[in-house]
């Protein structure tokens, strides 16, 4: 029944599920914690960083030049994880997440709006990051519009498949926002947000190459400040590609395998 009738929704009225469910999350998310308080967590995020960079690579312009690209990237990261965690918690503590998948449209609708809102708290942070990065120690810029933006769209994608896959796993063990926690250090250590991946040590780079956002953050820097070609750039955007695509349809498995195990269980909710 469920199916039949998601089946029959058009673009536009998903559009607009996507668009609502985004809004509610930004309205809940501010609400609990007051529009002060939320902003303030938002902003110490890419103020901390950058004292971080100023203080650990105040001799080396260009690691700390790598440092501020590569932390924009780690505020993208942090927002898509931390996200997949917390607001999928959050539903299951008010007891509205079995709601959510009993509804009559497709999960994916408003899990993509969960995550339009993550992408928005990601980008205002990364962007904040670039911008005081820039005014503070005089970032060298020298862009490929073309590169960055097809690298910004890859990156999106493998997030947004990673933390599907976060967030089934979340839901499975009760607790996606430990998960989150859990993981985020490990994989920024990986992708090279703050050291590139190249001067780290050989099973390091191995376990980096692992992953899609080594790959990335690596991309970012050199369209952002060598303003690289997506051509020059292939050796690092063909490998994201392949991420770009798996990871996405391997976190809709995931969660609809997870969904169909807590549907068998009844243990959406916390009881």
């Amino acid at each position: 029944m469920t199916t039949a009738i998601s089946q029959r929704i058009g673009p536009g009225a998903l559009g607009r599920v996507v668009l609502a469910a985004a809004t509610a999350v930004g309205r809940t998310k501010i609400k609990t914690s007051g529009l002060f308080f939320y902003a303030l967590v938002w902003l110490s995020f890419p103020i901390f960083n950058l004292f971080l960079v100023a203080l650990i690579y105040r001799g080396n312009a260009m690691l700390r030049d790598y440092a501020v690209i590569g932390g924009t990237g780690m505020a993208m990261l942090a927002g898509m994880l931390y996200n997949a965690g917390e607001i999928l918690d959050n539903e299951r503590q008010r007891g509205t997440l079995g709601n959510l998948f009993l509804a009559p449209i497709p999960r994916y609708a408003w899990l993509a709006g969960f995550q339009l809102f993550a992408v928005i708290e990601a980008l205002t942070c990364a962007t904040i990051t670039l911008i005081g990065g820039t005014l503070a120690f005089g970032l060298r810029v020298n862009i490929s519009a073309a590169a960055l933006s097809v690298t910004i769209a890859l990156l999106m994608c493998c997030m947004w498949g990673f933390s599907m896959i976060v967030g089934s796993l979340g839901v499975a063990i009760r607790d996606a926002n430990q998960l989150s926690n859990l993981l985020f250090m490990p994989i920024t250590l990986l992708a090279g947000t703050m050291f590139p991946i190249a001067l780290m040590p050989e099973w390091l780079r191995v376990l980096a190459h692992c992953l899609p956002f080594s790959y990335a953050i690596q991309a970012l820097v050199d369209a952002t400040t060598k303003g690289e070609s997506i051509g020059s750039l292939g050796h690092l955007l063909l490998p994201l590609v392949g991420f770009a695509v798996a990871l996405p349809v391997l976190g809709i498995f995931a969660f609809s395998r997870v969904e169909r195990m807590t549907r068998r269980r009844g243990a959406l909710e916390l009881v």
